[in-house]
């Protein structure tokens, strides 16, 4: 932005949601940076509602809904830090100063009474003084003319000159103010208010600037009264800062709901074909060359549209314009009846073009706002004031504002971090990958990863982007794709086939911009802290999304199941359970253990390709994926995008880009040898069960190790490092953290780690996990108290407020709950329903019970999460994993059939709470799984005591002499289960037991049948209840 255009209007009330609309929509057309209005007619709690997408941000002093009302508006292209704001109680004005480029404002909107009270006056600018080392500019409705001589025209004979244009006149002299208008229109008349009834015509309206910024004023215009019955006033000020560099277009995407544009783009892109695709131009090419002749196109369609749309109201706006000048040199009456004729034509074209939005927004509303989805998270979302970054801390600790210093920061940033620190040679590549086990793909897979891509891979691959992402640097998006996939698959696909024979993308094609997010909690002014969003062009992203479909259906079978992340079947609550079982195994058994918590430095980013194609070669992918691999990695480049500063391109060395579909499982190949490297090592030893030995546990870049011991930590760091020196993989060692369980963990380290809780997945884990809940529980209800409360005012129906809570709320509360296995104490659960409760209904008693609300539509409800029932809905689903039972799937299996012993995990949900005197309740999953279970059956009003799947051996409730049975050569001939001796509700006999089961052993016969008819009252031909009752039963069949 190289001007800064102020607009200060007296709006006459904004009450009405068109009126709203109407004013902002000429705010746009006037180029308004910051807006300052004055008579809002809004009360302090209806502020928001001037928010939108072009001002974003609002300051503002309100009174009530029928007069004064102050606001300053900021566009969403201005990038400028807050300090502090200064509002008025009574409504008439509001301050606030802020940071643009590095340099101090202090903005003022600006309300004067309608009559002589100078004692206002002396209030504002006494509230002002505090800012007066800043560049001041106040803009507003002061009710009052300076010059009496020039700023009115009017048929009274006598003109009475208030005392309060003498204060603030002698107020604009003390602190350097001039009238801006008037600095570029010396002895120029001119208005800003009509009085139709007096037969006058003032300058009411005005900016006054610092004397400093006089050099700098462009130009200031009193624009055509309209809408309101007073006119906008703007300065532009010319600011020493530079343009946007590189700007990129993006297609807009509403022109596919414009059928004439349809029509226009499928005619232009035939007659492009017509004249151009020949054979001496490579598919390459003519794709390159097509989309930017077809860019083109589609500016000038846009550019020639808008034009059009606009060209009327701009005449009639000049025609106005021209009219005032003639009335306030003439007052011919025959003037002022033509210049209110043009108003009306004027306000009449506004109308319609209001009333068009205002239907298409209504429509929007009713058929969105009280759904989940992406209109109400817009109304939900914070408003920040900038996603802009205002300053930077360069490479020698100063922190800059300037944003081409600043995107110059992120460059250097990005352009170091994707260049490779090393160029390991093949033989120290295939040295470390020579000594470890990897898995290797089959013929079949091989074959299906090596197939030419088909045309209806690539659509199905579209079909499958997502829409409303922002595109690349060519400014196409997926819907465009979409919509003109028959008019533009050809070509497309002829030039993936050429891309794939002649091994190299176009460079226009293979490059991408930058864009950056704030992690959470991080410091703004680091570099380090923002993550970077490589936007990839649609037409690569279609041939990488294609890919990683295919390679998502091999990694379940090359990589180990202790990695999580981005493999289908697979889910981040596995790597938590299990790492809670280790902290109880190790508590329990009191093993002593370390927990080790890594912290990689830029994984994704730091991805040697050099040893990730060794990886692929080791795994055994085919000649022709890996070629693909190698087209999409040969010299991309790339450019950061910050501020709307575009950097010079660069080339990358190294990395997954994170926003292209590949990468995570290209990832997932890189890091596996690694992990296999470790969990190969016999020197470094875990936790050992029966099928597992637990050293390692990955969700993507988020590694946990077990370690029984010292030597254990160090020979992993030794692992590590050389992995590291071949791979360009890095570790934070000062950021990693050590969990001590049972042990003094920090004697004899070779590697510098801090000690204490971890943090893994977003949760935090203390050594005594009875903290669990108190660390992790407390502070999400903190936040969701805060959401509350911020939401409170938006204007959100019931039903809407509703979807608010299922869409923002429970999948807060539902991660927690999927994560951590300890259920929280219902104070916490009446907690939260009493915020919630509070929201629905705006601070007020509530008008229907929650009960209601959280009852099923069906029964009067509007489905209201109960978040109880979540729970419990967590954590029954292990039940279903334990009666699968399959620990190589699910390691965390392992761990909790070691604590039950004898017990089969499996057997545990058909034993009675008698299971609670046994050493695996000691376990909190196993614990919080089963109390689970028992109120499930309560609140379903089941049974499954006994039912067909109640165990017979090693269960507490089937004793003989005090003692569980177990009777081997039963078990090994089939017998489990009360359902393998019950048939037909009697108990089977014995010459049934030896010909089905070939087992005759009469004592061990008449044993069991005695402890059984006399533990279920069984009567010989009436065993009662031998199913579970019908809520069990059906949860048990799902």
């Amino acid at each position: 932005m190289n001007s800064l255009n102020i607009v200060s209007w007296n709006v006459r009330g904004l009450g009405s949601g068109p009126k709203r609309l109407k004013v902002l929509n000429h705010l746009n057309d006037l180029k308004a940076d910051i807006a300052l209005l004055q008579e809002t007619h809004l009360s302090l709690s209806a502020g928001h509602l001037l928010c939108c997408s072009q001002y974003p941000v609002m300051y503002s002093a309100g009174f009530n809904s029928k007069q004064r009302g102050v606001s300053v508006l900021i566009n969403k292209n201005v990038t400028f830090t807050h300090k502090d704001t200064v509002t008025d109680p009574e409504g008439r004005f509001v301050i606030i100063n802020i940071s643009i480029q590095n340099k101090d404002f202090c903005i003022a909107s600006i309300y004067g009474p309608n009559v002589d009270d100078s004692s206002f006056f002396h209030r504002f600018f006494t509230s002002l003084s505090a800012h007066s080392d800043s560049t001041i500019i106040i803009g507003g409705d002061v009710n009052l003319v300076l010059d009496p001589e020039l700023d009115r025209l009017s048929t009274a004979a006598n003109q009475r000159t208030w005392r309060s244009a003498s204060i603030l006149k002698q107020y604009m002299n003390d602190l350097g103010l001039c009238d801006a208008w008037r600095s570029c229109h010396p002895s120029t008349k001119g208005f800003t208010f009509i009085s139709p009834v007096h037969h006058s015509h003032s300058r009411l309206d005005y900016l006054l600037v610092s004397n400093s910024l006089l050099k700098e004023i462009k130009s200031s215009n009193i624009h055509p009264i309209i809408i309101s019955d007073h006119a906008p006033v703007s300065v532009t000020i010319s600011r020493e800062v530079p343009r946007p560099s590189g700007s990129t277009w993006r297609f807009n995407t509403s022109l596919l709901k414009d059928q004439e544009f349809i029509e226009f783009f499928k005619k232009e892109w035939a007659t492009f074909l017509e004249f151009n695709n020949t054979s001496e131009i490579s598919p390459s090419i003519l794709w390159e060359a097509a989309k930017a002749v077809m860019r083109g196109k589609i500016i000038s369609y846009s550019t020639h549209k808008k034009r059009k749309e606009k060209a009327d109201l701009l005449e009639l706006e000049n025609k106005i314009k021209t009219l005032e000048t003639a009335y306030a040199a003439s007052a011919q009456e025959h003037i002022l009846g033509d210049m209110k004729n043009l108003k009306l034509q004027l306000n009449d074209i506004i109308n319609k073009q209001t009333q068009f939005q205002i239907q298409r927004l209504r429509l929007e509303r009713y058929e969105n706002s009280n759904k989940s989805g992406k209109f109400l998270a817009n109304q939900l979302k914070i408003n920040k004031e900038k996603s802009t970054i205002t300053s930077i801390m360069d490479q020698t600790g100063n922190v800059t504002h300037d944003p081409v210093k600043i995107n110059n920061a992120f460059k250097d940033l990005f352009q170091n971090l994707y260049t490779p620190q090393i160029n390991p040679s093949e033989q120290s590549i295939n040295s470390f990958l020579n000594n470890i086990n990897l898995p290797k793909l089959n013929e079949d897979q091989i074959t299906n990863l090596d197939s030419p891509l088909s045309l209806s891979e690539l659509h199905e691959a579209l079909l499958l982007m997502p829409n409303s992402k922002a595109p690349g640097p060519d400014g196409f998006p997926a819907e465009f794709y979409k919509e003109f996939w028959e008019q533009l698959a050809p070509t497309f696909y002829k030039t993936v086939k050429f891309i794939n024979e002649s091994q190299s993308l176009p460079p226009n094609m293979n490059s991408a911009n930058i864009i950056l997010l704030l992690k959470p909690d991080k410091d703004p002014t680091s570099p380090s802290s923002y993550r970077p969003i490589s936007l990839i062009n649609a037409d690569v992203k279609i041939i990488c999304k294609a890919l990683a479909q295919r390679i998502e259906k091999v990694t379940p079978h090359i990589i180990d199941f202790d990695q999580t992340g981005f493999i289908k079947g697979r889910h981040s609550d596995d790597n938590v359970r299990r790492l809670v079982n280790i902290i109880d195994f190790a508590t329990i058994k009191k093993q002593e253990m370390t927990i080790l918590s890594l912290d990689a430095e830029k994984a994704f980013d730091r991805v040697n390709w050099k040893f990730l194609i060794a990886a692929l070669h080791k795994f055994g992918f085919g000649e022709s994926f890996i070629n693909w691999i190698k087209i999409l990695y040969h010299n991309p480049n790339a450019s950061v995008r910050t501020n709307k500063q575009t950097s010079n391109r660069f080339f990358l060395g190294r990395g997954t880009r994170q926003g292209c579909p590949l990468s995570p499982s290209l990832f997932a190949i890189f890091i596996e040898p690694l992990a296999a490297a470790i969990r190969q090592n016999e020197s470094i030893k875990g936790i050992k069960t029966k099928h597992s030995h637990h050293k390692i546990s990955l969700y993507a870049d988020d590694i946990l190790l077990f370690l029984s011991n010292i030597h254990s930590v160090n020979e992993t760091a030794t692992i590590i490092n050389e992995f590291s020196s071949i791979s360009d993989y890095s570790i934070n060692w000062n950021k990693s953290v050590l969990l001590p369980l049972n042990s003094n963990a920090e004697q004899g380290l070779t590697i510098p780690v801090k000690t204490g809780n971890i943090k893994y997945l977003g949760i935090y884990f203390p050594p005594k996990i009875s903290e669990l809940v108190q660390l992790n529980y407390t502070p999400l209800l903190k936040n969701i108290q805060d959401d509350l409360t911020r939401w409170t005012n938006l204007p959100l129906s019931l039903m809407g407020k509703v979807a608010t809570v299922k869409m923002k709320i429970l999948p807060k509360v539902n991660y927690l709950f999927s994560m951590i296995p300890t259920q929280p104490p219902l104070k916490w659960f009446k907690t939260l329903d009493s915020s919630i409760s509070s929201f629905l209904w705006n601070n007020k008693p509530a008008r229907i019970s929650l009960k209601t609300l959280k009852s099923a539509k069906s029964c009067g409800g509007l489905e209201l999460p109960n978040f109880h029932n979540y729970f419990l809905a967590n954590r029954l689903q292990y039940i279903l994993k334990w009666l699968k039972n399959n620990p190589e799937t699910n390691s965390w299996l392992d761990l909790e059939q070691a604590l039950c012993g004898k017990i089969n995990l499996s057997d545990l949900p058909f034993i009675s709470q008698i299971v609670k005197k046994q050493d695996c309740f000691k376990s909190i999953n196993i614990n919080a799984t089963l109390t689970a279970w028992w109120e499930f059956l309560k609140i379903s009003k089941s049974s499954i005591q006994p039912c067909k799947m109640t165990p017979i051996w090693n269960n507490p409730d089937i004793l003989i002499n005090k003692k569980i049975i177990h009777f081997p050569a039963w078990q090994a001939g089939g017998i489990k289960q009360l359902e393998h001796i019950i048939i037909d509700r009697r108990f089977i006999t014995p010459q049934e037991l030896q010909d089905k089961h070939g087992i005759y052993n009469f004592l061990e016969y008449q044993q069991l049948k005695s402890i059984i008819t006399k533990k279920f009252k069984y009567r010989d031909n009436d065993l009662k209840a031998t199913r579970c009752s019908y809520h069990s039963d059906q949860f048990l069949n799902e």
